[in-house]
């Protein structure tokens, strides 16, 4: 086996070079990984998220990224098409989907998925189109944080509504036996709507506080379940 193989077998892309017909030697090329690509994939896995792989690459080159990164799902040589059917497919086996992409090959897989999400600055403009969130800083640190954030919402949402819930249903209690006349209940009512807004309010706090070197604590549940498409 030559050299030009072994770069082949390792996943680079082999340019040959000649001139007058006669071979004077190759040019290998292959994707550089962002340094945080494996804490990032790692902190997906905790939270019992699938990651999975679908490029138009060979099956050698995305296998070795995939080996380095620790993707074990992996779908290389993909057009556009297939792209999207592999995304229609998670998502009718009732497995909701993240898809991440920048190209306009990835657009169709984007607009499929559950939610798209694009890099804003280096992304096709088809591709920030068809997507639902664009990351303007094109940190794909602000994965695992998009991700805590998404939770912290639902969670604050069920609050509200839960609290909103008791709280009217009290109201109504009390109203009904007499203890409580229209304008307390007034009182009451928008007091439950202050509640809602400033509890929501907290979110404006929220920032992106992540440490991928496992410095903040998160909770892994059952609920936690999908897909995340690289």
């Amino acid at each position: 086996m030559n050299i030009s193989e072994e770069f082949t077998k390792k996943g680079c892309t082999v340019i040959y070079l000649s001139i007058d017909n006669k071979l004077i030697g190759y040019v290998a090329l292959s994707d550089i990984l962002r340094e945080e690509a494996k804490e990032v994939i790692s902190y997906i896995k905790s939270q019992k998220i699938n990651p999975v792989m679908l490029t138009g690459d060979n099956k050698n080159s995305a296998q070795n990224i995939a080996n380095i990164v620790g993707i074990d799902d992996i779908h290389p040589s993909l057009l556009p098409e297939d792209k999207m059917n592999i995304i229609k497919n998670l998502e009718d086996s009732k497995s909701p989907t993240c898809m991440i992409g920048d190209g306009v090959n990835d657009a169709l897989a984007l607009k499929y998925s559950s939610v798209g999400i694009s890099m804003g600055a280096i992304g096709s403009d088809i591709a920030i189109e068809a997507s639902d969130i664009a990351l303007a800083s094109d940190d794909i640190k602000n994965i695992p944080y998009l991700l805590y954030l998404s939770k912290k919402t639902m969670k604050t949402i069920k609050l509200n509504v839960t609290f909103s819930l008791a709280l009217n249903f009290l109201a109504i209690i009390l109203a009904m036996t007499g203890i409580l006349n229209p304008v307390v209940g007034a009182l009451v009512h928008n007091l439950g709507s202050v509640f809602v807004i400033l509890n929501s309010a907290k979110l404006l706090k929220t920032r992106n506080n992540l440490d991928l070197h496992i410095k903040i604590e998160y909770e892994v549940t059952n609920e936690s379940k999908g897909a995340l498409i690289v």
